[in-house]
């Protein structure tokens, strides 16, 4: 068994007390409740994954239908992305030109896939806000053809850019707060896990049901703190 300070020390004291509760029994509801958190993330996992891939095949696979490729010229990968000149916005420039760096510097070759992969979340919801709507000087104008052709199944008030920027932005916050392992444990993850849901179902509805089917999520939530408090128990002293 771990002492609880061997615990505190590894994670931090400040870490460890956003997982404290005025009302916890002793400090092992806190390591029950650091765990439940684990739990919570883990099983939020898929959906998110699957969100993140869905969304950005389909906007990038949208875009270069909208965007007439033949007309441009390309710095290194043969994609609209990395054309040159840029039609990206600054920010979304710079993020493609980092990851060319991380490709190269993992010694891989430039490829189209490569790029798209590497690209984080943020970069494709980027390409949901306004800059990239009709009327932009420089273009890609890829906003409202985009809602249109990539989202056919949102009720029709929300098949809009402006919709659908809204719905995926507190998704990728969300999605970062999961992956760096931050508390979600306050959380309401049963409606965050809707949202995702909802928002895949707007691309590919079948993927959206087979996920909330075999979801691992609700089970985690209804065992609640309690549910892990012999584990925790099992682990310091």
């Amino acid at each position: 068994m771990l002492p609880i300070e061997g615990l505190r020390s590894a994670l931090s004291a400040e870490r460890l007390s956003a997982y404290a509760l005025p009302e916890d029994t002793d400090e092992i509801d806190c390591v029950a409740r650091y765990l439940w958190n684990l739990a919570r993330c883990s099983a939020l996992q898929p959906a998110l994954h699957t969100l993140e891939i869905t969304v950005r095949n389909r906007l990038f696979d949208i875009s270069r239908k909208i965007i007439d490729e033949t007309k441009l010229s390309h710095d290194k990968v043969p994609c609209w992305l990395d054309a040159r000149p840029s039609l990206l916005a600054e920010p979304e420039r710079d993020a493609v030109e980092k990851a060319k760096a991380t490709i190269l510097g993992r010694r891989s070759p430039l490829t189209e896939g490569r790029l798209v992969s590497v690209l984080g979340f943020g970069f494709w919801v980027s390409l949901c806000k306004r800059s990239y709507e009709q009327g932009r000087t420089g273009g890609p104008r890829l906003w409202p053809e985009l809602a249109t052709r990539g989202f056919p199944h949102p009720p029709n008030a929300r098949r809009t850019r402006s919709q659908i920027f809204h719905a995926l932005n507190p998704l990728r916050e969300l999605r970062n707060r999961v992956s760096h392992h931050e508390a979600v444990w306050d959380r309401k993850l049963d409606r965050s896990h809707r949202e995702i849901l909802e928002t895949i179902a707007w691309i590919n509805p079948e993927l959206a049901a087979t996920l909330e089917k075999h979801s691992p999520l609700p089970a985690v939530l209804d065992r609640g703190v309690a549910g892990f408090r012999a584990q925790a128990e099992a682990i310091v002293k």
